[in-house]
């Protein structure tokens, strides 16, 4: 009897195991969903727009990448730095991302993919400022000001490196460098890739020698003890490096124009909306391409086209020029998606890998750019039909041409703010 109640023993455990997978890739392909843990406060690689709460960034696109490649769906799971590996314990996700710098304290815990990214600490500071920081030396003084982000390497590092300045824990890592435009702290110390980018978003502040930071650290996916899962993401993430498809995701989202949580008055805001909406434009492209889908869908724009220029006339912008307006951005947005295909007829190309979803991924993105754009031409309407203010306008536009990745598309989607219809339409 005892060795029949073994093996009975034996066999329900055998069954257990085979009714649950043994490992974390198992277990996800049964469930059908990645569970992505992700920050919401680091550009350039996660943000979350406060408009339609949509993840954005680098590594957010690349978990929507690595989900499309598994076969499975994304799971978001909102997390933070101070209670990353917190989450991490509780087993609330599979993978986290976000630009999380490989650490040894936190490898005590958990396992690290391959490194995507090199990186290292560098100062950020007002541009006035830029010989007075230097080197740590000049930074860690009693009379300084540093502000930091509370629960990551930043604040480690700045605890560690500069215990002799005046350190001020700033708990919004998205308006932290606001702090430094306005005098309120003297500098903040973070990884090289966020002050290049915080330097282009905000013209007073700049990176101190950001091509040679203070210290050398990785970006990683953070991942559970589980070597067969961690197997499967470093041959993902390896053939995407190896492939362009990470450079490709970086340095999209390092020339993002990020204007979705700015304000929408002058210039700036307005081109920087249309230029996001042609940056997406490639991958549009790519998508149409593999699927041999056409460039263009005439009804469909008609429609839009419509539907905005009603909008924009309930809002005080004649219906006639938004029309227009909305018009140039379609057709912009098409010549960009010809220009490639006619790039790509000529290279012989073949179907692309790793291309977000048409009707999932990019079109959710365009959808919320365009009551953006609207609101945009709503608020500015008053300035934009003012012929005295026409020449402001129109050289705004006109300088950000040179710089523009596709020259004649962004030409074409500007000309309504340099070809003065919206003077006209405003006597």
């Amino acid at each position: 009897m005892k060795t029949i109640a073994l093996l009975l023993s034996a066999l329900l455990l055998s069954c257990a195991a085979r009714a649950e997978p043994a490992n974390r890739l198992d277990q996800i392909l049964a469930r059908g969903s990645v569970r992505v843990a992700i920050t919401s406060d680091y550009k350039p690689f996660s943000y979350r727009d406060p408009a339609g709460g949509a993840y954005e960034g680098s590594d957010a696109e690349l978990a929507g990448m690595l989900a499309r490649s598994l076969g499975v769906k994304l799971e978001w799971v909102a997390t933070s730095w101070p209670t990353l590996m917190d989450d991490f314990a509780d087993n609330k996700f599979d993978i986290a991302v976000g630009g999380i710098s490989i650490s040894l304290e936190r490898q005590k815990r958990a396992l690290f993919s391959i490194p995507y990214l090199r990186d290292g600490k560098t100062p950020i500071t007002r541009c006035e400022n830029l010989a007075r920081f230097q080197s740590l030396e000049q930074i860690d003084r009693p009379e300084v000001r540093l502000v930091v982000n509370p629960g990551g390497t930043n604040e480690r590092f700045a605890r560690a490196n500069a215990s002799h300045a005046r350190l001020a824990v700033h708990p919004d890592n998205v308006t932290i460098f606001d702090e430094i435009v306005a005098g309120r702290a003297d500098l903040m110390i973070t990884d090289a890739v966020e002050a290049r980018l915080q330097q282009r978003l905000r013209p007073q502040l700049c990176a101190v020698h950001p091509e040679a930071p203070f210290d050398f650290s990785e970006k990683a996916f953070l991942l559970p003890r589980d070597v067969i899962w961690k197997a499967w993401v470093d041959q993902w993430l390896h053939q995407s490096i190896e492939n362009g498809s990470v450079r490709r995701v970086q340095d999209k989202w390092l020339a993002w124009p990020w204007s979705k949580g700015a304000a929408l008055a002058g210039p700036d805001a307005l081109l920087a909306l249309m230029d996001e909406r042609l940056a997406l434009m490639p991958d549009v492209a790519r998508y149409k391409w593999n699927s041999q889908a056409a460039v263009e869908d005439l009804p469909r724009e008609r429609l839009i086209i419509a539907a905005l220029a009603r909008q924009a006339a309930e809002a005080g912008v004649p219906a006639a020029w938004a029309e227009s307006f909305f018009k140039a951005q379609i057709e912009a947005a098409k010549t960009v998606q010809r220009d490639l295909f006619e790039r790509w007829r000529q290279q012989k190309a073949g179907r692309f890998e790793q291309v977000p979803d048409l009707a999932r991924e990019l079109r959710p993105r365009l959808d919320a750019l365009t009551p953006l754009l609207l609101k945009a031409l709503t608020q500015n309407w008053a300035a934009l039909s003012d012929p005295a203010q026409r020449a402001q306008w129109s050289a705004a536009a006109q300088a950000r041409l040179p710089a523009a990745a596709w020259g004649a598309a962004a030409a074409q989607a500007t000309a309504p703010l340099t070809d003065g219809s919206a003077s006209a339409s405003g006597r």
